[in-house]
């Protein structure tokens, strides 16, 4: 037999040994690369800490951390040694509606608590006259949990002023980060708006000033 001829048939023996044997396509084969799983992290609650600040640290919000952590019945409530779970970015978790006291009781512990205060007069003083005219009104905005905190704050003037120098119907700290607004009651209540973010809302800022009376 020729060199040629007998290296086909060497070639032919050798597949058909191939197709032959399970265990030789099956080394033949590219080995699959298994996906890593996502990993879980959650953080244990500090003395100090609230849900906010937690949100803040992790680049989420405090509405999506309320939602991803069905143990937490009040947001506002969480204890050193607690553990707070931080949802992926791409994790689908379903809304839960935050717990809303009952604004008429927490208005009379407020107004309590105002008519304890030695000099009331200290806390909210006016701007002079020369300034334009404030909006000053019983209720202000259609957001109940706004108006609920610009009434506590500064009873809706968009020219109330603090002794420690706070301004406008939510009271900024310092008067300064509203002077761009002046007396403007849209224009102030857009910057509030805008702060209210950092307790993931309007109902956030509202339970926490219930909670803390500040915000």
């Amino acid at each position: 037999m020729k060199l040629s001829a007998l290296a086909a048939a060497l070639a032919a023996s050798v597949i058909l040994a191939m197709a032959g044997s399970p265990s030789a396509y099956a080394a033949a084969k590219p080995k699959t690369i298994k996906q890593a799983s996502k990993v879980q992290v959650s953080v244990t609650v500090s003395e100090g800490d609230n849900l906010s600040m937690i949100a803040t640290d992790h680049q989420t919000t405090y509405q999506r951390l309320y939602d991803a952590n069905t143990q937490i019945n009040n947001p506002d409530l969480i204890y050193p040694g607690d553990k707070v779970r931080i949802p992926d970015v791409s994790e689908q978790i379903a809304h839960r509606d935050l717990p809303v006291e009952d604004v008429a009781a927490a208005d009379a512990q407020v107004q309590s608590l105002r008519a304890q205060t030695a000099q009331p007069s200290a806390i909210v003083k006016s701007i002079p006259v020369a300034q334009p005219a404030p909006v000053s009104v019983s209720g202000c905005g259609d957001n109940s949990y706004a108006n609920y905190i610009y009434m506590h704050e500064s009873g809706c003037n968009t020219a109330s002023s603090s002794a420690n120098g706070c301004f406008g119907i939510g009271q900024a700290c310092p008067a300064s980060k509203l002077a761009y607004c002046g007396t403007d009651y849209a224009c102030q209540n857009d910057y509030f708006t805008s702060y209210a973010n950092k307790y993931g809302g309007w109902a956030g800022a509202y339970n926490f000033w219930v909670s803390h009376g500040w915000w």
